[in-house]
């Protein structure tokens, strides 16, 4: 099984970069902790300063990194951290099953403190970011600098962010 990872972003900005999956989050998806499409999950912002590894166990790393902007409450149970809601579909002619996001409206970013954005998360909060787990990330192919004005992740609807080859 293979899984690719594709974002779009709004206002011009494609996201395809350097995207991948952290390996603990995938093994909670196969053995059944959750359920890619029923289970509560998350996806926050993270500064273009992050550097993601597949490694990454927890959300102490992202945290360390998330938004700090005007508007954005990162850590924890944080508003910042938008709700993912995701539709898992079939697609027998190209043999995968894709995980489609609906877009996420970030409101009034930065203004009188400022962020340079390069990525989204897509993580499961537990009890604190030590127990939670991060799924996914998705770097922006261009920063994001926040200035006051809404951020709008829009998802790729027909083929999904999260593809699972096989």
């Amino acid at each position: 099984m293979v899984m690719a990872l594709l974002l779009v972003v709004a206002a011009g900005l494609v996201v395809l970069g350097l995207s991948g999956a952290y390996s603990r989050g995938v093994l909670n998806i196969l053995n059944g902790t959750i359920d890619a499409d029923t289970t509560a999950t998350k996806v926050g912002l993270a500064q273009s300063s992050y550097a993601p590894a597949s490694s990454e166990s927890s959300l102490t790393n992202f945290a360390a990194s998330e938004a700090t902007c005007t508007g954005y409450s990162g850590g924890f149970a944080g508003g910042g951290r938008k709700a993912a809601t995701i539709t898992l579909t079939e697609q027998t002619g190209s043999t995968r099953v894709v995980t489609i996001f609906a877009n996420i409206t970030w409101t009034a970013l930065g203004g009188a403190t400022n962020n340079t954005l390069g990525y989204a998360v897509w993580l499961r909060e537990v009890t604190n970011d030590a127990a939670s787990i991060p799924l996914a990330y998705l770097q922006f192919t261009a920063n994001v600098t926040t200035n006051g004005s809404d951020i709008l992740v829009s998802f790729d609807g027909t083929n999904g962010n999260v593809r699972w080859t096989v």
